[in-house]
């Protein structure tokens, strides 16, 4: 079962439709971004608690497909440490956080000779 990464504005990923990240949010970040494009042929169909089946079309970076917008929040299955390098980067042009499955967070910090470092914060006990 592959390990998912959550782009949200809330603490926990599963309360993530109390404050969403709407399409039209994600829109305007693959716009403003180049390395970002919107798959015409790649998505993922998704049920929803009615039981119907929308299609999630998903997020090309570097002519990858590797992130979705789901509902309220943008998804990555199986990250590289690239792949949440660019979450981080997303959800700070989002105003929100990226968490993983199991509730710690990932987030990119000063390094002591410059640049910048992935760092992983277990969840609050």
């Amino acid at each position: 079962m592959a390990y998912d990464v959550h782009i949200v504005r809330t603490n926990d990923w599963l309360g993530a439709g109390s404050d969403p990240i709407e399409k039209t949010d994600v829109d305007l970040i693959v716009e403003a971004d180049p390395e970002l494009t919107w798959s015409t042929t790649d998505f993922v169909d998704m049920a929803d608690d009615s039981g119907a089946v929308t299609r999630y079309f998903m997020i090309r970076w570097r002519g990858d497909s590797d992130f979705w917008w789901y509902r309220d929040q943008v998804l990555c299955s199986s990250p590289t440490e690239a792949h949440l390098v660019k979450l981080v980067q997303i959800a700070r042009a989002l105003k929100a956080r990226v968490l993983g499955d199991d509730g710690e967070s990932y987030d990119l910090k000063k390094g002591l000779f410059g640049g910048e470092k992935l760092v992983t914060t277990p969840p609050a006990a």
